[in-house]
């Protein structure tokens, strides 16, 4: 007996295995029976797997409760006595079980768990004190339509135990021949926007008819809201109306949008349509607006919505256009930072408090300067955007910065320093003052997303240009941009030596011999004289001579008038 039991539990966890997997992915169509099971061949194996792979997928386990039995359902009814019985049977096209040894048994229109438990009555009848299970072995195949906002209208065949939105998902799959990329980024995006997801509706045979609420099923989980497809069924996906008859969540809520307002919405509805509260949100001092039915007058409060939901203050029933702004928290506990670069001992990130965090004390964290720093040429950039800010306000902050009046002149180089500056401002700190000379005024506030940049000693001074041999040359204390231009061999055939420029290592400024000294790290710049053909000072004298002429001519003029 024991293993008759077990050869039986066997043959029935097999049967779970497949039928199972049928289950899971929607499968429809001819069962397989038990014997066939047991003796199923290599060959025939693969024909399982096709069978299985044709399913629909589900989202959860059938519900008894929610689920409708239907012609083709195949159940197993199992018998649990001293010598168990298994009979794997089928609705009849009129809607009835055939149970050996029980009889005809009338299912029609009935949800499974009412089936378990008229079929569990009838035959414990048959078979008192024995234990009776019935179980979906093989959900059957439907015929339903569906019209409105979908890409494929029309008659079309799923599961029993596929719901609503599975049945809207297929009617907007890719047509055959379509584009890819204008399915995925206009037509799909357009089925979305215009597409109701709270007043689809099924139309049963039996002329009732069932509303189908797709966001409340998305936060619930609820089958009421995206119940299973029968036969017959005729879907109804209308087109939403924003305009007219919207909600709205908005601030520190888990998702901000507007949605479609069903009568007999509530407050907490909104706000489980908004997926509750963010991290920063503020639940008892929320905004809740409501227009007047003509839009010309908006009623403002505050509520507590956590008080609320714990149900020790009245929930609110909803209208069309009311509005909940859930407002945030301030929390001046940012992630602050400043980044130290270059030749300090512990370059990287560096936290600091807003508007207290001094200079000298993020380089005291980083552990001062490293041996060969170039203090005074170290320089403090602060960012007027920082990283975390979206790139359009860069390009927001460079057209502000193109409405001056410039001259044609002017224009060129103004969009230069521009661009610097909106890479980064430099802060007028002078280093060398404030750690070497210990001069307290220079020690400035930092703010979020500074830059401290230390540059490491060059030792040399980099002249180039019309120079015999360019190159760098050893840094002298004191020495000026003559003995280098010396060291580098002296000025070239061609050298503009009345043009020389300094460029400055830390800030690359470009200036006048007469307004610097040289200092470790600058760059010496000899340009070249410009030779033109003759031609082109042909034409320039050609322009003087004229204005020459027509200047005496003039002379003569007021002369004999006088």
């Amino acid at each position: 007996m024991k293993k008759s039991i077990s050869s039986l539990f066997a043959v029935v966890a097999i049967a779970g295995t497949v039928f199972g997997y049928g289950l899971v992915y929607g499968q429809s169509g001819s069962s397989i029976s038990i014997p066939e099971l047991l003796n199923l061949k290599p060959e025939s194996k693969q024909d399982v797997a096709r069978f299985n792979d044709k399913g629909v997928p589900m989202d959860s386990p059938v519900n008894p409760t929610e689920y409708y039995v239907g012609p083709n359902d195949v159940l197993a009814l199992n018998i649990w006595t001293s010598s168990p019985v298994q009979h794997q049977i089928t609705i009849t096209p009129e809607g009835s079980l055939l149970i050996p040894s029980v009889g005809e048994v009338s299912v029609s229109g009935l949800t499974l768990e009412a089936v378990k438990q008229k079929v569990t009555s009838l035959t414990r009848k048959k078979y008192p004190g024995a234990e009776i299970s019935v179980n979906l072995l093989v959900p059957r195949s439907v015929a339903v339509k569906i019209f409105g906002q979908v890409l494929n209208e029309g008659p079309t065949t799923t599961s029993s135990v596929s719901r609503v939105h599975q049945l809207i998902g297929d009617a907007n799959a890719l047509k055959t021949g379509q584009s890819m990329k204008d399915y995925f980024d206009r037509v799909l995006p357009a089925l979305r926007a215009q597409a109701s997801q709270r007043h689809i509706q099924i139309r049963h045979q039996d002329g009732s008819v069932q509303y189908v609420d797709l966001v409340k099923y998305e936060i619930t989980g609820e089958g009421k809201y995206n119940p299973y497809l029968r036969e017959g069924d005729v879907v109804l996906v209308p087109s939403r109306d924003d305009l007219r008859s919207s909600l709205g969540v908005f601030g520190a809520a888990g998702k901000q949008g507007r949605f479609e307002f069903v009568p007999g919405d509530s407050l907490t509805d909104l706000i489980s349509m908004g997926f509750g509260f963010g991290p920063q949100a503020d639940t008892t001092h929320a905004l809740f607006t409501r227009l007047s039915p003509d839009g010309t007058r908006m009623d403002t409060s505050i509520v507590d919505v956590a008080a609320i939901r714990r149900e020790s203050v009245s929930n609110i029933a909803l209208q069309p256009g009311d509005r909940l702004v859930i407002r945030e928290t301030q929390d001046a506990r940012k992630n602050y930072f400043v980044s130290l670069e270059g030749a300090v001992k512990q370059p990287g990130l560096f936290p600091i408090t807003k508007g207290t965090t001094k200079l000298s004390e993020v380089i005291g964290l980083a552990g001062g300067f490293s041996q060969d720093a170039y203090i005074s040429g170290a320089v403090l950039i602060r960012s007027r955007i920082s990283p975390t800010e979206a790139s359009q306000e860069v390009d927001r902050e460079i057209l502000l910065s193109q409405r001056a009046n410039l001259t044609t002149e002017d224009t060129s180089y103004y969009h230069i320093e521009t661009a610097l500056r909106i890479q980064g401002e430099v802060v007028t700190v002078d280093f060398e003052k404030l750690f070497v000379k210990g001069d307290s005024t220079q020690d400035v506030i930092l703010y979020p997303f500074d830059r401290v940049v230390v540059p490491t000693r060059k030792y040399s001074v980099y002249v180039f240009g019309q120079v015999i041999s360019p190159g760098h040359i050893q840094f002298e204390n004191g020495k000026g941009y003559g003995y280098y231009i010396e060291r580098a061999g002296g000025y070239a055939g061609d050298a503009r030596t009345g043009d020389v420029k300094i460029i400055k290592g830390s800030t690359r400024a470009w200036l006048e011999p007469s307004e610097t000294t040289i200092e470790d790290g600058d760059y010496i710049w000899v340009p070249r004289e410009v030779h033109r053909p003759f031609s082109y000072y042909l034409t320039i004298y050609a322009q003087v001579a004229s204005i020459i002429g027509v200047v005496a001519t003039v002379a003569l003029l007021v002369n004999s008038i006088k």
